[in-house]
């Protein structure tokens, strides 16, 4: 207690003149609050500099000095202005809402991603209901087929240009690949149908194709191995071909 005392003791005369730093000058009022020794002495050196500043006459500083001054005013505000000097509430806040951000847009790619994977099974399932339909259709012709280890049947309804197909232990398709479907008509031609994606532990797969023209302008049914995205003609080998 006795150092810090005369800490306070040294620092009377600086803080008289106004020359302590702010810190010290915060320490030191808060110590003089309690300390009646300091709080006279204080009194006494302000007594004595407002005596000398009193005592001498005012005079113009000269002009090497006021150029010198003007230096360090300049060097020292260019010096302050480039960069930013951040509060520590400035940096959570900044944080906070880069992690806001971050979190909305995953929550945005899981909200697409759910979206895309009902909208995947509302097609399938409305595939299945059409092809349990086409079942009960008098019109539809019945089609087995056994090519390449995959087996199964095409359905054919030409009078509502509906084609549904049934095959049994499709394999996966190849990396960067799909098994793309096609509609063949008497010249060769082929148009694409959509694809048909085998599910993984999944003994058999369906797929519904819905032609834009009527399926009398057709005559038969394909399937290959085309890049993914698909091809606008086949580019691949075939896995089977099924004629109606």
């Amino acid at each position: 207690m006795e150092d810090k005392h005369l800490t306070f003791q040294e620092n009377l005369a600086a803080y008289a003149l106004g020359a302590l730093d702010p810190e010290e000058t915060v320490a030191l009022e808060s110590h003089m609050q309690t300390c009646e020794a300091c709080r006279a002495e204080l009194a006494d050196y302000r007594t004595v500099s407002s005596g000398l500043l009193a005592a001498m006459p005012a005079r113009p500083p000269r002009s090497t000095v006021r150029r010198n001054l003007q230096k360090q005013i300049s060097g020292h505000a260019a010096k302050s202005r480039p960069g930013f000097n951040w509060s520590l509430g400035q940096v959570v806040f900044a944080g906070l809402m880069v992690t806001l951000v971050g979190l909305n847009v995953i929550t945005m790619l899981q909200v697409y991603n759910l979206r895309q994977e009902q909208a995947e099974l509302l097609a399938q399932r409305t595939s299945e209901q059409t092809a349990i339909a086409m079942l009960a259709y008098p019109t539809t012709q019945s089609l087995p087929f056994d090519q390449n280890g995959i087996a199964g049947s095409l359905l054919v309804d030409k009078q509502r240009n509906l084609l549904a197909v049934f095959a049994w232990n499709l394999p996966s398709a190849p990396g960067g690949k799909t098994y793309q479907m096609w509609l063949i008509d008497p010249n060769g031609d082929r148009t694409s149908g959509g694809f048909i994606t085998p599910e993984a532990n999944y003994p058999f797969v369906m797929a519904v194709v819905r032609s834009a023209k009527p399926l009398t302008d057709y005559v038969g049914f394909g399937v290959t191995v085309e890049p993914a995205g698909g091809s606008p003609k086949p580019t691949g080998p075939r896995i089977m071909r099924v004629d109606f």
